[in-house]
């Protein structure tokens, strides 16, 4: 869900996570131990960042003077930053510390627990999505929800990531995600990857987050056709009508405050909850379905506004 990191549009898929605990170094360096597998050349690392997760737990607890902040940097961040290879990241940007730890402790226990199924899970929607669209290699970073968002819980079956640059994904994690969400949410990520790594610059506005996230939907669609997600779930022709129109008049903004609230949605403007997904989705189908003849590699690649001229949404905007 864009989800959504470097300068992608797509507002905070980075719920704040924290972390961190210090085990027994047998079991510790076992944990910490990237899993890697490949298809044919392209290779991919699943990167679990629970020990460190609690390692922050257990620091907070100890009432250093520090502040949550400073040792989540020394514990959770830094690692994080050599891990990623993204050196040059903004804590401010992706991450805040949690101040419920004991929750946080809880969570990462439960999906200890779990390891071995979620990376099955992972590793099984990576190989699908490969095969059906290979690309170069890339990394899973994944950390424990943070307790105090509710969201993730609520509205996105326990899982939500965002991306960092063309080769490393995020994903958080509640012990109560549901698998298929999990496996939507791999696929759905790593389009996003994809796209960013074949059409570099063109989901800086609205317009463009609006058809990223189509995009990445039809893909993960199209690898999980019988997943449902809230979030496809269709409008009304009067909340089609009223969609069509805000993002018509907002297409070239940048505004992220504007972009959030399409994904949160705006009753008085008759405007639903998940509205740049519901109508990116719709305009790349209508894309697909009007272009049969068109390669999923092609279309990942395509500009926004190309994708909106060839579809049923033609009004949106004109090709350029």
């Amino acid at each position: 869900m864009k989800t959504v990191g470097k300068a992608l549009l797509i507002p905070a898929l980075c719920f704040m996570f924290v972390g961190c605990s210090k085990k027994e170094p047998v079991d510790k360096k076992e944990q910490e131990t990237p899993i890697t597998f490949s298809h044919e050349e392209q290779n991919f690392e699943i990167i679990y960042m629970y020990d460190e997760v609690q390692e922050y737990v257990d620091a907070v607890r100890e009432k250093t003077g520090k502040s949550n902040e400073t040792v989540f940097i020394e514990k959770v961040f830094e690692p994080f930053k050599k891990k990623s290879n993204m050196e040059e990241i903004s804590l401010r940007y992706t991450f805040e510390p949690s101040s419920e730890v004991d929750k946080l402790a809880e969570s990462i226990k439960d999906l200890e627990k779990d390891k071995d199924t979620t990376s099955g899970i992972i590793k099984e929607a990576l190989l699908k999505s490969a095969k059906e669209l290979p690309g170069k290699d890339k990394k899973y970073i994944i950390f424990p929800a943070n307790p105090e968002d509710t969201f993730i819980v609520e509205q996105m079956g326990g899982v939500s990531g965002f991306v960092l640059s063309e080769d490393v994904i995020v994903l958080q994690l509640s012990p109560s995600m549901q698998e298929d969400m999990l496996k939507y949410t791999v696929a759905h990520e790593y389009h996003h990857l994809l796209a960013e790594e074949s059409n570099r610059g063109t989901i800086r506005t609205i317009l463009g987050g609006v058809v990223v996230e189509g995009k990445a939907d039809s893909f993960a669609h199209t690898i999980y056709p019988k997943i449902q997600v809230p979030w496809q779930e269709s409008m009304t022709p009067e909340e089609k009508e009223k969609v069509v129109a805000e993002i018509t008049e907002l297409r070239y903004s940048d505004d992220m405050k504007a972009y959030e609230k399409l994904r949160a949605g705006n009753s008085s403007k008759g405007i639903p909850q998940w509205a740049n997904y519901k109508i990116g989705y719709e305009i790349v189908q209508s894309y697909r379905k009007n272009h049969p003849e068109i390669s999923m590699e092609r279309w990942t690649s395509m500009h926004e506004a190309e994708i909106i001229a060839g579809s049923d949404f033609e009004k949106i905007t004109a090709y350029e």
